[in-house]
């Protein structure tokens, strides 16, 4: 199975494992394409990672949104998301999060879901709405206090709908909770290559270890 991840890239010792990578890079003419570069901040390579553990098998699609600073922008996840619908991936992760509505990656959304293309970001658990994540057909994914490796919850909040393991340090937060997630979409998803977005994701809230937000649970259910 192809999936696509929008980052930072990825470290040069992991290309091997890569289908297809590009850069997208913001010029004084717009965005413009160009080869992929080394992961300067190491958050792309962390998220490979995790998705990994839970899908070895997957068929690696890097599209770069970042350079040596930790900033982007929506045109630049707009040109990534538009060239990994042409690299014909199944499912997408994007372990980030703009605070601005831009309407050109909502249409790249959009397209994404009408193709029928999982594209799962991360969104904090409260707060200020983020985008990827609060686009209708984009499913929000964040981190759950609850979940063991390899677990999930089904929280059917407004901010995110599922959670995952939360992870410590550099792999803490719902930046990785969302790749874990996402490795968990893409194993499950490669036994069945024959089902639709909508039939994987309704397994995924049936199957989920927790249903509902965090809050309607004791703290002490936290170490179960």
């Amino acid at each position: 199975m192809r999936v696509g991840i929008i980052d930072t890239g990825l470290h040069r010792e992991h290309w091997l494992r890569l289908r297809a990578g590009r850069a997208f890079v913001m010029g004084q003419q717009g965005v413009r394409s160009q080869a992929l570069e080394d992961d300067h901040l190491g958050h792309g390579s962390v998220v490979t990672r995790i998705l990994l553990e839970q899908a070895p098998a997957a068929e690696l699609v890097v599209a770069q949104v970042f350079g040596r600073r930790a900033a982007t922008t929506a045109a630049q996840l707009t040109a990534a998301l538009q060239w990994l619908l042409e690299q014909r991936v199944a499912l997408i992760n994007c372990s980030l999060g703009l605070h601005a509505d831009r309407p050109a990656l909502r249409d790249a959304c959009d397209q994404a879901a009408r193709r029928g293309v999982i594209l799962c970001a991360s969104s904090p658990a409260m707060g200020q709405p983020v985008y990827p994540a609060s686009y209708p057909g984009v499913v929000a994914v964040t981190g759950d206090a609850r979940c063991q490796p390899g677990q999930w919850s089904w929280l059917q909040g407004e901010m995110a709908e599922f959670g995952a393991a939360v992870g410590k340090g550099s792999e803490g937060g719902a930046s990785m909770a969302c790749a874990r997630f996402s490795g968990l979409l893409a194993s499950f998803w490669s036994t069945r290559p024959d089902s639709g977005a909508e039939q994987v994701l309704e397994h995924f809230r049936q199957q989920a270890s927790r249903i509902g937000p965090q809050r309607r649970e004791p703290l002490c259910e936290r170490n179960e």
